[in-house]
């Protein structure tokens, strides 16, 4: 069947967002090196969907409420509920009914003609007029017929690749949804730990003023630390229900129908180079489809230049004479004379479209690199971000924190220091945070352009995560 063919589509549910494939940690979905990849072509649906047994129509019927969403998971769910796979995949089955329909000749006519009546003399009645019922049938020539066919078949697999992108956007849109899920998961543990440490310094402060070693001015200063920091956890609190009803609206819940999402953002990361990852631009299906667009329109072409040919009309019947009541046979054989229309404009048409589709198609692949080219720039500038501040930046915040909460507790810094190393401390752990959120999100868009997961690139360096400051 033409709409499965292809390499592209045995592995495009693969794909890179799976590509969030560093969000996890999940044993059961580690399939290629320790990365995660999501369902592929035979884990996904390709049938028409069918809603679950009591379950609203377009809604999911199996909650998730009681344990956390993977994002395997997500995209399933995604990718099984979206109108827009489920529109592409009745359009193929569309598609594929217009191809049987261009495999159809052209029916028979049947023709009954009376003649020689309501006229005068012996003409004005009647009886002595002349019947003739006759049957004709248009025999095609040129070929039409399956030329015809050819073509709607090609529709047919574009409409497959029209499929694979429906697919591959939805569970896109899914997997960069988690990430937000995650980033903000992760946002919020560091601001609660944020304000539980606030709230062990307030109380530190609040000890050494009542002993007199300390102004109840820096009491006032940690109190003031505190409530912002927990006033920041409480609006990421709420940033963290928003992702997750966002994440649920892609597959039709009207409320988050999961507690939370699992995984780890920035683990396993890998920067392939251009060169190493361009030629699989190919199996893109915005690129892939236009061979089979070519095609289309090189078949196009050739019924254009079929309809050409004038077709063959012939025809028999039996005619009734009245005046003798004696019956003969009768017989026609027609053709159109193709003096005026040779359907040369239309022939004309479809030549300019068929090389048209030659620049059309490298005009894809030029936006494809150039999207691909940003994006790997966006995957290295996020990768170069984290680890800098893993290896060199979170340390140092991490030690000077230390110092200053142990110097200020010896007398030797002013509380001011300590709010200070203590601000930046966090700010630099949430940037952390953002930093490995950009370069998943960077590594979802690599991953659907090439359809491959990156920790399968050997000549890409691995940077592993470093543990968080405490």
């Amino acid at each position: 069947m033409p709409v499965q063919t292809g390499r592209w589509r045995q592995r495009a549910m693969a794909l890179a967002l799976l590509g969030a494939s560093g969000c996890s940690n999940e044993p059961t979905l580690l399939t290629t090196g320790s990365a995660m990849v999501l369902a592929t072509d035979r884990d996904l649906p390709r049938r028409p969907w069918v809603p679950p047994a009591n379950a609203p129509p377009g809604k999911p019927g199996k909650p998730l409420a009681s344990r956390a969403l993977s994002l395997r998971e997500a995209v399933a769910r995604a990718v099984e509920y979206s109108p827009a796979v489920k529109a592409a995949y009745s359009e193929i089955d569309a598609r594929m009914a217009d191809a049987a329909q261009a495999s159809y000749k052209p029916n028979p006519q049947l023709s009954v003609e009376v003649e020689n009546f309501g006229g005068s003399q012996s003409k004005a009645a009647f009886d002595q007029a002349e019947t003739t019922v006759g049957l004709s049938q248009v025999i095609e020539l040129g070929d039409k017929r399956v030329k015809r066919l050819a073509a709607a078949r090609l529709e047919a697999s574009l409409a497959g690749w029209d499929y694979e992108m429906a697919r591959v956007l939805a569970a896109s849109r899914v997997a960069d949804a988690f990430v937000d899920v995650l980033a903000a998961k992760e946002r919020l543990a560091v601001l609660e730990d944020f304000a539980r440490i606030a709230e062990v310094v307030r109380s530190g402060v609040d000890e050494r003023v009542r002993g007199g070693k300390a102004s109840a001015i820096d009491l006032d200063r940690a109190v003031v630390g505190t409530a912002r920091a927990k006033a920041l956890a409480d609006s990421e609190r709420l940033k963290f229900e928003a992702a997750r009803a966002k994440l649920a609206a892609l597959w039709g819940a009207e409320k988050p129908d999961f507690q939370t999402a699992t995984g780890r953002l920035g683990q396993n990361r890998r920067v392939p180079t251009l060169f190493a990852v361009r030629a699989l631009l190919d199996g893109n299906p915005q690129l892939a489809r236009w061979s089979d667009e070519l095609n289309r329109r090189n078949a196009a072409l050739s019924l254009e230049r079929s309809k050409g040919v004038p077709d063959l009309t012939v025809g028999a019947g039996v005619r009734q004479l009245n005046d003798d009541n004696a019956t003969a046979l009768v017989a026609s054989v027609s053709v159109p004379l193709k003096v005026f229309d040779g359907n040369q404009g239309a022939i004309a048409a479809a030549e300019r479209r068929a090389a048209k589709a030659n620049f059309e198609a490298d005009a894809v692949r030029n936006e494809l690199v150039s999207s691909l080219v940003e994006t790997l720039g966006e995957l290295a500038a996020s990768n170069a971000q984290v680890t800098a501040f893993e290896s060199r930046v979170l340390p140092a915040a991490q030690s000077a924190f230390d110092r200053t909460r142990i110097g200020y507790d010896e007398g030797k810094f002013d509380f001011l220091n300590v709010l200070d190393t203590q601000r930046s401390l966090f700010e630099v752990r949430l940037d952390l945070v953002n930093a490995r959120a950009n370069y998943e999100k960077a590594r979802v868009k690599v991953e659907a352009l090439i359809g491959r997961d990156l920790t399968t690139f050997e000549n890409s360096a691995p940077s592993h995560s470093k543990p968080e400051g405490r």
